[in-house]
């Protein structure tokens, strides 16, 4: 059993991500400005957005125009086309976590092709795991396959440019 201290760690964790996804999907659904301030002490929800965009994690984009906005914002970015119930999907998603946290200057955002089918046509996916990569609005590189090793070469290329 966990003692009362590690319980209570572990709640205010899971309160944490919870906000931070809400947050984010508040501000992509929405297209409204979250530059209200913030209680003392704590951070802005805008500087809470800018630092999911920008490299500290993956985002998670439900519809077409979060991706819209994603890439809007972002001067580089990855996409990661994904589906739930893909095991190559789920064995690259660590790395892929791994790499953003690694990689700062590029933003890493996740699409799962069933929750947003839009933007799997629009980037004409046709097979899970896919990845986008994008300097500003242009995408420069895409392709398939679940290969930690490529994904990280092409990253390093993406930074240099």
């Amino acid at each position: 059993f966990l003692c009362k201290r590690q319980r209570a760690q572990s709640v205010v964790m899971t309160l944490t991500a919870a906000t931070s996804t809400a947050l984010r999907r508040y501000v992509s659904i929405s297209g409204r400005s979250v530059a209200a301030s913030a209680p003392a002490g704590m951070r802005s929800p805008a500087a809470l957005v800018q630092q999911q965009t920008r490299g500290f994690a993956v985002v998670n984009l439900s519809d077409e125009s979060a991706v819209e906005k994603f890439r809007n914002i972002n001067s580089k970015s990855v996409l990661y086309f994904t589906a739930s119930w893909c095991p190559p999907c789920k064995a690259i998603a660590p790395v892929y976590e791994e790499l953003s946290k690694k990689y700062e200057g590029v933003s890493f955002g996740k699409v799962d092709v069933d929750d947003n089918s839009d933007a799997a046509l629009d980037f004409e996916i046709s097979a899970v795991p896919t990845f986008v990569l994008f300097d500003g609005e242009h995408a420069i590189e895409k392709f398939a396959g679940a290969d930690p090793a490529k994904l990280e070469e092409k990253i390093i290329d993406l930074q240099g440019r």
